[in-house]
């Protein structure tokens, strides 16, 4: 399953480049068959978006998937 997106324009440059490179990752894992997407490319995610207070709460909701998910296993 290939994501086809891309971050929007309007966000920050830092926060588009580590957006995309976190999609970038998700393809090469589904094409490789790989379990997961090396951890610091989710870190590098979090922290960039930590620096932007508006979007706290996408980055609290997407850590409570990880979490959900870690859960689960």
């Amino acid at each position: 399953m290939k994501i086809e997106k891309q971050a929007e324009k309007f966000l920050p440059q830092d926060l588009q480049d580590v957006i995309n490179t976190f999609i970038k990752q998700f393809n090469i894992m589904e094409e490789y068959d790989l379990d997961y997407i090396p951890t610091h490319y989710t870190a590098n995610l979090f922290e960039t978006m930590a620096k932007y207070p508006e979007y706290n709460s996408v980055l609290l909701d997407l850590m409570d998937l990880i979490e959900n998910e870690e859960l689960q296993k």
